[in-house]
C-alpha cells in the first residue's frame, strides 16, 4: 500500500493527511465519519432493497432453468444465491438505524453499522467477482467501486484492498479468457482502468473533502468554546467592576442593577463618596453590544471616575458641566471607531438635599416624590461623549425633599419590546412609578422592572437595562395612614 501511496499526489494522500492530525483530532474524525454512516446507513438499506429485487427474479428464473446444481458453473451460482442472501441480510440492520430507538444507543448503533457494512461490501464484492469471471460483466464491479470510494467512509487500505481486486479480476478476465467477445482487450481495459482511477482518486478527494470539513468544525468548536469561556470570564470581570455593595446610610437610601442583553454589556453605572458627604451617580450607555461596547464602557467608567476625584478639593465640589466635557475630549483622543456613549452624571449632597446633575444625550432622569408623583427632570441638552471634541455642557440643580427619589435609568428601559414590537416607551415608564409612595430606592427599580417584564412578556430584551436610584432622607418621610 505504501508503494500505491506514493503515486498519489500529497495534496490527495489520505494516509499522510491523516498523520499530520494529532491523536484528538484523529479521535474526532474517525468519530464524526462513524456518526455519518450511521446516518447514511438507513437510506443505502433503501437503495439494496430495489437491488434485491432484481436478485431474487434473478434467482427464481435460475432455479427454474436448473442452473443451481454441482458442476462449476452452478457453484458460482450458489455464490451468487449466497451473496444475495447476505445483502439481504444486511439491509435489516440499515433500516434498524432508522429508529431512534437504536440509533441512540452508541454501542448498539455502531455493531449493527459494522454487521450491515461487512455483510454488504463483502457480499458485492464475491458478487461483483463472479459476475467477471462467469460473465464478463462490469457493471456490479463498477457498482462496488462507487459504493466503497464515494459512499461509506472506508479506511484507507481497504478501499485500496478492494480497488486492488476489482482491477486485478478485471485484468484477468479481459486477457486471460478465451470465451469473451472482445475485439481489442487493450480498449476494454482501458476502460475498466479508467474506472477504478476515477473511483479510486476521486473517493480519496472526497473523503479527503469529509476529514477536512470535520477538523474545521471540530476546531471551530474549540474556537467557540475557548471565546464563550473567555466571554464568561469578561463578563463577571465586567460584573466584578460595577461598584458594590450599595452604601449603607441614614441619609440617603441607594440601589441599582444593569441587566445585559448579551454577556457582556454596553451599559454601566457608577457610585462613589467624594467629599463633605457628596456622592457622585454615573449611568451611561455606549453605543452597541458585546465585547467592543464593553472594552468602551469601561474606559468611560474610568474616565469618569479618576477626572471626578481629581477635581474640586475638600472645600469645592467639582463643577459637573466642566467635568464632563473634559471627559468628553478624554474619550474623543485616539476613538479611531467614533464610538460613543449617553450618560447622566450627578453629584448629590446628602446633607442639603442639591441634586446637580448633567444629561449627555441620554434618558432623562425621573423624580419620585414623597407624595407618589412621577415626572421626568429637564436639563441642558448636551451631546454623547466620544463623539467630537471641545463640547460644552450645562448642568441641571434640584434640591430634593426627605422622601424624594431621583431614577436614573437606560433606553434599555424605554425600548423593551413586546410581542407586536412595541416599546415601552416614555408614558409607562412614568405610568409605572405613579402612585408609588416608598421611600425605598430597591422598591422603586423592582416595580419598574416588574412593570418592564411584564409588558415584554418574555420577549428577550434587546438592549442592555440599567437603573440606579437614590432615596433622599428616607427616615424622616412621613408614610400616608
Amino acid at each position: 500500500m505504501n508503494t500505491i501511496a506514493r503515486w498519489i499526489p500529497k495534496a490527495l494522500n489520505e494516509e499522510l493527511f491523516l498523520s499530520t492530525l494529532s491523536a484528538e483530532e484523529r479521535r474526532v474524525v474517525h468519530e464524526r465519519s462513524l456518526q455519518d454512516d450511521i446516518e447514511l446507513a438507513p437510506y443505502i438499506g433503501y437503495a439494496c432493497l430495489i437491488f434485491l429485487v432484481s436478485f431474487i427474479i434473478v434467482d427464481i428464473e435460475r432455479y427454474r432453468a436448473n442452473q443451481l446444481d454441482f458442476s462449476v458453473t452452478g457453484l458460482f451460482f450458489w455464490v451468487a444465491l449466497l451473496c444475495h442472501v447476505a445483502v439481504a441480510v444486511s439491509i435489516v440492520p440499515a433500516v434498524m438505524l432508522k429508529w431512534d430507538r437504536y440509533a441512540q444507543d452508541r454501542p448498539v448503533a455502531m455493531r449493527l453499522f459494522k454487521l450491515h457494512r461487512s455483510l454488504l461490501i463483502w457480499a458485492l464484492l464475491v458478487l461483483s467477482v463472479t459476475a467477471v469471471i462467469i460473465h464478463a460483466r462490469f457493471i456490479r464491479m463498477s457498482s462496488l467501486l462507487v459504493l466503497v470510494n464515494l459512499i461509506y467512509v472506508l479506511p484507507w487500505r481497504f478501499r485500496h484492498t478492494i480497488n486492488g481486486l476489482a482491477l486485478a479480476t478485471s485484468s484477468v478476465t479481459i486477457f486471460l479468457q478465451p470465451m469473451m467477445k472482445i475485439a481489442l482487450p487493450i480498449v476494454a481495459f482501458g476502460e475498466v482502468l479508467t474506472m477504478f482511477s476515477v473511483c479510486a482518486i476521486g473517493g480519496i478527494a472526497i473523503h479527503r473533502n469529509r476529514v477536512l470539513g470535520y477538523l474545521a468544525q471540530h476546531r471551530e468548536s474549540l474556537y467557540l468554546a475557548r471565546l464563550r469561556e473567555e466571554i464568561s470570564v469578561a463578563s463577571q470581570l465586567q460584573q466584578s467592576m460595577l461598584p458594590a455593595p450599595w452604601p449603607a446610610s441614614s441619609a440617603f437610601s441607594m440601589h441599582g442593577l444593569m441587566r445585559p442583553a448579551e454577556d457582556i454589556g454596553g451599559d454601566f453605572y457608577d457610585h462613589f463618596a467624594i467629599q463633605n458627604g457628596m456622592v457622585c451617580l454615573v449611568v451611561a450607555d455606549v453605543c452597541g453590544k458585546g465585547i467592543p461596547a464593553g472594552l468602551f464602557s469601561m474606559s468611560a467608567k474610568s474616565a469618569l471616575h479618576a477626572t471626578t476625584l481629581q477635581s474640586g478639593d475638600a472645600h469645592r465640589a467639582p463643577e459637573p458641566g466642566a467635568l464632563i466635557g473634559e471627559v468628553n475630549n478624554l474619550l474623543n483622543e485616539g476613538n479611531k471607531d467614533m464610538l460613543f456613549v449617553t450618560a447622566v452624571y450627578a453629584l448629590y449632597d446628602s446633607h442639603t438635599g442639591l441634586f446637580d446633575f448633567v444629561n449627555a444625550g441620554h434618558v432623562k432622569p425621573i423624580l419620585l416624590s414623597r407624595d407618589g408623583h412621577a415626572r421626568w427632570l429637564e436639563s441642558p441638552k448636551g451631546s454623547a461623549l466620544g463623539a467630537r471634541p471641545n463640547r460644552r455642557y450645562g448642568a441641571a440643580r434640584l434640591e430634593l425633599q426627605p422622601g424624594d427619589t431621583v431614577l436614573l435609568i437606560s433606553d434599555g428601559v424605554t425600548e423593551a419590546l413586546n410581542d407586536q414590537l412595541e416599546e415601552f416607551g416614555l408614558d409607562r415608564v412614568i405610568t409605572a412609578l405613579d402612585g408609588l409612595k416608598s421611600s425605598n430606592a430597591s422598591q422603586c427599580i423592582d416595580r419598574l422592572l416588574a412593570a418592564v417584564d411584564t409588558f415584554s412578556g418574555g420577549i428577550q430584551q434587546s438592549d442592555d437595562i440599567t437603573c440606579v436610584a437614590i432615596c433622599h432622607r428616607p427616615e424622616t418621610t412621613v408614610q400616608p395612614a
